[in-house]
């Protein structure tokens, strides 16, 4: 009997954000066992709390030698019956777990070699061991604290429960997939003069050198939020009635959470990576560019090297994002 499983799962927002789909059908497979989740401590926010997961272990990569050797002892001394490898790693080898179901086995290749939603091959992995998982179903938990910092952020900005909301994330990890700052300009005066919609804006003000400049350019008409945790920034999310972002972890979290999403897409395939439950939320350039998409593959394209912002990004006019967000039923 399965009574003790450990998840090793990746490092990434929006990777950890769908590997958690395996976690109710597993619970529901073996409802005596504990379930724990292996991560790294930038995401490790995402999966405290989260329904079903038990424990929550990290492992940093800048931790050497031996911080590897502690983590790998905890492990052990868990006593771990059942793993459950959703990356590539030869970690769970070392660990004494008598059974262990591995994705890169099941697909004899890499997850982005699929070219499916990562989501759709998590379940067709469950379903070949014989687990019942025909539906992506998430469960993300945000307690008292997180409803606390809500309530005193929203007194802080003078936002009130009737205000209508709206989050953006204004700078990708990768600059090419991100949006210009003139666009979010225009997109926030647009939804805050025509709908009274008040818009907060996520990210780390000090995560990328380009994001203090876009901020400056917004920031008289937006909220900004940028000294959150992740555990805050979803708890904001929450109380969002729209999200709109570039392919990013959070554009990926804030779909799999349950309010609206909209995408910004350029140098990423639309076919296969796409907020999940959002699929038909997304805005691409009307201009068609040969070397659309350029991510995964990296293929040669001129904006690399060249431009801070994808020539495909550039070109999605801000018309289409408002005409997307108002047929959506958000800003009225």
């Amino acid at each position: 009997m399965v009574k003790n499983i450990l998840i090793i799962g990746h490092s990434n927002i929006g990777d950890v954000c769908y590997n958690l789909v395996v976690v109710k059908p597993l619970l529901k497979h073996f409802p005596q066992a504990k379930i724990s989740f292996l991560t790294s401590p930038r995401t490790e926010n995402i999966v405290q709390g989260y329904e079903g997961v038990d424990k929550v272990f990290t492992f940093n990569r800048s931790s050497g030698f031996f911080g590897r050797l502690r983590l790998m002892s905890t492990l052990v001394k868990n006593k771990f019956d059942l793993a459950i490898i959703l990356k590539s790693t030869l970690m769970y080898k070392f660990l004494g777990i008598p059974c262990s179901w591995s994705i890169r086995k099941h697909l004899k290749c890499e997850l982005s070699e699929k070219k499916m939603h990562v989501v759709d091959i998590l379940l067709e992995f469950l379903r070949s061991h014989g687990i019942s998982a025909q539906e992506a179903v998430f469960g993300f938990g945000l307690g008292q604290k997180e409803k606390e910092f809500c309530d005193t952020f929203f007194v802080k900005n003078g936002i009130v429960a009737q205000d209508k909301l709206v989050g953006i994330l204004p700078l990708s990890a990768w600059t090419l997939k991100s949006w210009p700052a003139d666009k979010w300009y225009e997109l926030v005066k647009n939804l805050k003069n025509q709908y009274g919609v008040k818009v907060i804006a996520f990210g780390k003000r000090n995560d990328f050198a380009q994001y203090p400049m876009i901020l400056d350019k917004i920031s008289s008409e937006v909220i900004v939020a940028d000294q959150t945790t992740l555990r805050q920034a979803m708890s904001l999310i929450n109380r969002c009635r729209l999200f709109i972002g570039p392919d990013s972890g959070l554009l990926h979290l804030a779909s799999c959470m349950g309010g609206s999403s909209i995408g910004l897409y350029g140098p990423t395939p639309r076919d296969y990576i796409f907020p999940y439950f959002h699929r038909d939320n997304m805005v691409s350039s009307k201009q068609k560019f040969h070397c659309m998409p350029c991510y995964p593959a990296l293929q040669l394209c001129p904006c690399k090297g060249k431009f801070d912002f994808g020539a495909c990004m550039e070109s999605i006019n801000v018309e289409d994002v408002v005409k997307l967000a108002t047929s959506l039923r958000v800003c009225t």
